[in-house]
């Protein structure tokens, strides 16, 4: 074969040629690639560079800004669905401005919760504001810890429990209102204030109208000579925008006379003492307007009396197997966190058709065998983790004292604050700020928790740190302020009474000052209580609400004195003390635990 001149060479033609050609041809490429790699890592440097910066940016102000976002599901608590789509939520601030974690001493307060829209928390979600205190002076920035309003969310929420399942739908019966009746409990205030809040969460949460006790002496609210009838309402602020209410005289008028659904007794002498305390009650038997004979009555002609104990029975609210038609039919992982709620001490009993339809259900908690002596969310359990932080975050914002009350605590609380300010301790600026003390007296059941003196100062002077120029407010019963000396030796002691003018007391009911002291105390940067009191224990729980650190608080007795320092279930004695259950992570839809509360 002819070869064209010129190409003759073996280096072109062949094996070997087109490996010479393969070897030449793949340096050049490779010489190629290496002056563009520099150029092309360079780019892509640089834009990845650029692509982290504006993706941190784009964090940055997804959760600095405060963004006005529509109602976040709104529908998945609708009739208690516990199926909320997350997916929906849009991003907000996590920076927490709604709890307020600051210490009582600041001075400078953060703007009001106005539309406080950047939360993804439902408690503290759209539509809700800090709560105002009608007062003369602007109180309610530092002891405000409620919403009003309420979120959107919350205010749409329905309860499960308000209808029959829908296989019972389809049964005839006649529409009648439901009625939910009660005996204030035969302890002190703290103690008639922790079973009312049961009655509470439980007329909300089936939609019954609740029915006021008459007025009657409250045991050791009796300060006021002219006046020793009180009703329960008179403490609170005003709920019934979340719970219907009546008064017993509005209960028998309509549904005894007027209806006839249930006969009054037919001994005259016995119908004359019961029509007598509708209104007004005495506890004593032989009064013409006995309490006790009016509870009698409304025990034998209510359609339900329920016969639980707080430390023997829990009331379980199971939503899912509540519209089944099978009350009591709880799937394992409910029925686990049942039997913890529980314990092993308590039967479980749950929430089923014969208590839904009866017409009126009537508590006789005045009775020791009957006595619901513990906190709501320590006796109500709702199995749907929503709707359980739902009626903790009710009772938080409906549940509270009256603005009276807050009212003049509130300017306590400034001029304790006021006066803290540039005080000095151990040789360096004082924190502004008092400490706080609930020191129980009086009829106290509990010997081993009354101390002397000396053993209150000796068993807290490790935490408080004396010093004479160390403020500490003393809330208590003992009228003796001399008893206190070996306190006030290394404090400024200061009591109630030393701000009787300030906070206008002559112009308050003096059934008042218990809850004042209790909200003062609760101001505090470290509070020291009295273990076994429902007084000190509910101190406790405000704090809780304010989102100020259980550490920060001690009980008197070396044997108590962290009990609030850890995660602690609820177990007996349920009233002993409070719980972080009943305020830690209430705002979200999960069930409030052990890492929500470090």
């Amino acid at each position: 074969m002819k070869r064209n001149a010129g190409t003759s060479s073996p280096q072109n033609y062949g094996p070997a040629a087109a490996s010479h050609r393969l070897r030449d041809g793949g340096r050049k490429a490779l010489l190629r690639l290496n002056r563009k790699i520099p150029y092309r890592l360079e780019h892509i440097l640089f834009a990845g560079i650029v692509g982290f910066s504006i993706g941190i940016s784009a964090m940055y102000s997804r959760l600095m800004k405060i963004e006005t976002v529509d109602p976040v599901g709104v529908g998945d608590l609708r009739r208690g669905s516990t199926n909320t789509n997350k997916s929906k939520r849009r991003s907000s601030s996590n920076s927490n401005k709604s709890k307020d974690r600051r210490r009582v001493g600041v001075l400078e307060e953060d703007p009001p919760l106005e539309k406080n829209n950047n939360h993804n928390n439902p408690g503290r979600a759209w539509g809700s504001e800090k709560g105002k205190i009608k007062c003369d002076q602007e109180v309610w920035r530092i002891m405000s810890y409620w919403n009003d309003p309420r979120s959107n969310r919350d205010r749409a929420f329905v309860s499960p429990f308000l209808e029959a399942p829908s296989a019972w739908i389809n049964i005839p019966k006649a529409k009648r209102a439901r009625y939910l009746s009660f005996e204030p409990d035969m302890g002190g205030w703290n103690n008639i204030r922790m079973q009312f809040e049961i009655v509470f969460v439980l007329a909300a949460a089936t939609g019954r109208i609740l029915v006021m006790p008459p007025e009657a002496p409250q045991y050791l609210l009796s300060k006021d000579q002219d006046r020793t009838h009180r009703s329960l309402q008179e403490f609170f602020a005003p709920f019934d925008d979340v719970v219907k209410t009546i008064t017993t005289e509005e209960f028998f008028k309509r549904e005894m006379i007027e209806k006839k659904t249930y006969p009054l007794p037919k001994d005259e002498e016995t119908r004359t003492v019961v029509t007598n305390a509708v209104k007004s009650c005495d506890w004593r038997a032989k009064s013409d307007n006995s309490c006790f004979r009016l509870h009698k009555y409304l025990t034998e002609v209510a359609d339900f009396v329920p016969d639980w104990h707080g430390e023997k029975h829990c009331l379980i609210m199971d939503d899912e197997n509540w519209h089944r038609n099978r009350p009591g039919d709880t799937f394992n992982a409910h029925r686990q966190h049942i039997e913890k709620f529980c314990s092993a001490k308590r039967k479980p009993v749950y929430y089923n058709r014969e208590m839904h339809d009866a017409p009126l259900i009537h508590f006789h908690t005045y009775h020791k065998d009957t006595r619901l002596l513990a906190h709501y969310y320590a006796f109500i359990y709702f199995t749907a983790p929503p709707i359980g932080n739902f009626y903790r975050r009710l009772v938080r914002d409906r549940v509270r004292y009256n603005d009276e009350i807050m009212c003049a605590a509130g300017k306590i609380v400034y001029s304790l604050i006021n006066e803290s300010i540039g005080r000095y301790f151990n040789g360096a600026g004082a924190e502004a700020g008092y400490f706080s003390m609930h020191v129980r007296r009086g009829d106290f059941q509990w010997p081993k928790m009354r101390l002397s003196a000396e053993e209150w100062h000796e068993n807290t002077r490790h935490w408080l740190q004396p010093d004479d120029q160390h403020l500490l407010y003393i809330a208590t019963d003992e009228t003796n302020q001399t008893w206190f000396a070996p306190l006030m030796k290394h404090y400024k002691v200061r009591f109630l009474s030393d701000y009787a003018e300030l906070a206008g007391l002559s112009n308050l009911d003096p059934n008042y000052v218990g809850m004042i002291d209790q909200i003062v105390a609760s101001r505090a940067r470290d509070f020291v209580g009295t273990y076994f009191s429902s007084f000190s224990a509910y101190i406790g729980r405000i704090r809780g609400y304010h989102s100020i650190s259980g550490k920060r608080m001690f009980y008197s007795h070396p044997n108590y004195w962290n009990q609030t320092h850890s995660w602690a279930y609820p177990h007996s004695s349920y009233s002993a003390r409070e719980y972080p259950l009943g305020w830690v992570g209430i705002d979200e839809d999960e069930e409030p635990s052990e890492k929500i509360f470090y």
